[in-house]
């Protein structure tokens, strides 16, 4: 019976992250990627801490067959690139073939979206997908997640989500979706949304924010999938540069529209680095704000802190590939909330769950329109 783990992008900022955490608590894993001279580094490097746990793995995409044979000994693998769009196709049909469980860090509608397609052919082969195990979409699915305990008969979901800094395949990702049409859910249905056109002010622990509405973010996917929620709005604050960007009007916006100068608004968005630094992983928090509504005005309020958003994502991303490898999980397609449970809060270090004392004294008139308070 195969039970060993594998990395897939440890020669990228978010999949190096991830193999020295998991190194750090004992986990023995093969740490892989394409790129030889990277894989080969960062497996060293590794080796002079953490002798033992880390064996490097070089493969590409191209070669079905050869890939198929990479994940004969692989009962989990976690796709840690970040280009999901372009490596989830074949390394899913890799683990369909190989029987291999299957989860990624991708945060685009589009690509939960693809995954979930693979529903019935996940269940005919006996293994489970499991995407976005990430702070983006993990973290906002145990809020709405635990929201719906605390409120059975909520439908109406607003989430706000503040983040730490982004790595340069996240500021592009982000330039790329401000850019974008999306969607929100209401009444149901998955209804047209243009990023930043409405927004909300909310307290993300020390004062009052600006988030706006980021119609990219998957919760509206997520509700649309499965209950209790039939309208959902998400929310982010966005970095400073961004938000002059894409302001309502002028130069800037004409520019940002067009796609002018854009790489050099991601490496401003990204520090000009691949990802933050080690002070700046250690110093900051990552905050996702929530709120369910039910019919009857009734009203809850939560906050979810973690650690910096990559950190979250490290530690969420193993603890779900844990539970895969326990064999815990049933096959078939499941967002992170299914298979990570409350573990996602109460057993990741750092993590801190607020609820929000009396909403009602706050409730919005309007339930269609719900309004973000101060705690």
């Amino acid at each position: 019976m195969k039970a060993r783990l594998l990395l897939y992008g440890v020669d990228d900022f978010a999949g190096a992250l991830i193999s020295r955490r998991a190194a750090a608590t004992g986990l023995v894993h093969i740490a892989a990627g394409r790129d030889i001279a990277r894989v080969a580094a960062h497996a060293n490097a590794l080796s002079k801490t953490h002798a033992g746990l880390a064996e490097p793995r070089i493969f590409g995409l191209g070669d079905k067959s050869r890939l198929a044979d990479q994940l004969d000994d692989v009962a989990v693998l976690v796709n840690c690139s970040p280009r999901v769009s372009e490596t989830a196709p074949a390394l899913i049909d890799a683990c369909l073939a190989t029987h291999t469980h299957y989860l990624d860090l991708c945060s685009k509608t589009l690509d939960l979206s693809q995954v979930s397609t693979r529903d019935s052919e996940a269940r005919a082969a006996g293994i489970t997908l499991v995407p976005g195990a990430n702070f983006d979409v993990a973290a906002a699915d145990a809020m709405s997640a635990r929201l719906a305990t605390m409120l059975p008969s909520a439908r109406i979901l607003t989430v706000a989500v503040r983040r730490s800094a982004l790595s340069r395949s996240e500021a592009h990702d982000l330039v790329e979706a401000c850019r974008a049409p999306g969607n929100v859910l209401k009444d149901g249905e998955l209804v047209a949304a243009v990023a930043a056109e409405r927004s909300v002010h909310v307290d993300f622990g020390d004062g009052e924010e600006t988030a706006f509405l980021a119609p990219w973010r998957c919760e509206s996917l997520a509700a649309s999938r499965r209950g209790p929620y039939t309208s959902v709005d998400a929310f982010e604050v966005f970095p400073p540069a961004l938000m002059r960007a894409a302001a309502r009007a002028g130069l800037r916006r004409w520019m940002f529209r067009r796609g002018i100068r854009l790489a050099a608004l991601e490496r401003k968005l990204s520090g000009r680095r691949e990802g933050p630094t080690q002070r700046q992983l250690e110093k900051s928090r990552s905050v996702v704000w929530g709120e369910a509504r039910a019919a009857d005005g009734s009203v809850r309020r939560a906050r979810l802190e973690t650690p910096a958003a990559h950190l979250y994502t490290a530690d969420a991303s193993l603890l779900i590939a844990r539970a895969l490898l326990a064999g815990k999980t049933a096959p078939g397609f499941h967002w992170p909330s299914e298979v990570g449970g409350a573990a996602l809060v109460e057993a990741i270090e750092g993590v801190v769950w607020r609820e929000l004392a009396d909403p009602s004294e706050t409730t919005a008139p309007d339930l269609a329109a719900p309004v973000a308070v101060s705690s």
